[in-house]
């Protein structure tokens, strides 16, 4: 099968969800942005935002993290689900930072990785977004949308997929891809009963029980 060269797709992103090659920024610093991702880890978006804005109007520092009972930070984060697994991992990685990284989030792969609860999208996530480094995180929907569309296999794991993408691109284009292959797994790429029939890339697209139908 003809693959879609991943350059048509940059363009297509850029084009219909207005994105550029600019740095996009969270609105957080970058310990806020790394709980917020270990947050928003197996939830949405909506959910994960509700609980850091509670938690950060109580305590956004790994010292003020480290003074709260973890059930009162479980109940703090409750809206983000699995939320006594991840106040533990909060609570360690902020330990972690404190002992190890002199209160500071370490801005290399390597040592963020090493931290409680991070794995490589969310170390991802805070290099792409809070320093600015060139990485493409990889979630569900990254994941789901470079194998429909041939740039990795369907066994490939999180860091093979990112690599893989990462190899294809130029630098400038890796939050664009990124951001562009969330809003179109979103949007048309759908898990279950993608809208395979408004999809321009349909030909290009390996996924077997395609919806070519609109139900």
């Amino acid at each position: 099968m003809q693959k879609l060269p991943i350059k048509e797709f940059v363009k297509f992103a850029q084009t219909k969800y207005h994105l550029t090659t600019s740095v996009f920024r969270r609105r957080y610093n970058s310990f806020e942005t790394l709980i917020e991702t270990i947050l928003s880890q197996n939830t949405t978006d909506l959910n994960s935002g509700r609980a850091a804005e509670k938690l950060f109007a109580v305590a956004n520092t790994p010292e003020k993290i480290l003074k709260m009972e973890t059930k009162e930070l479980a109940r703090l984060i409750y809206s983000a689900g699995y939320y006594n697994q991840k106040a533990k991992k909060i609570k360690s990685a902020s330990k972690m930072i404190l002992e190890k990284f002199n209160g500071k989030v370490p801005d290399k792969y390597e040592d963020l990785v090493s931290l409680p609860g991070v794995g490589d999208k969310t170390a991802s996530v805070v290099l792409s977004f809070a320093f600015g480094k060139h990485y493409i995180p990889v979630d569900t929907h990254v994941a789901k949308v470079s194998k429909r569309l041939q740039y990795a296999n369907e066994k490939d794991k999180p860091e093979i997929i990112r690599q893989k993408l990462e190899s294809l691109v130029e630098r400038k284009y890796y939050q664009p891809l990124h951001l562009g292959m969330i809003l179109f797994g979103r949007e048309i790429c759908h898990k279950a009963k993608p809208k395979c029939y408004i999809c321009k890339f349909v030909k290009y697209c390996n996924y077997r029980n395609k919806n070519l139908r609109k139900q």
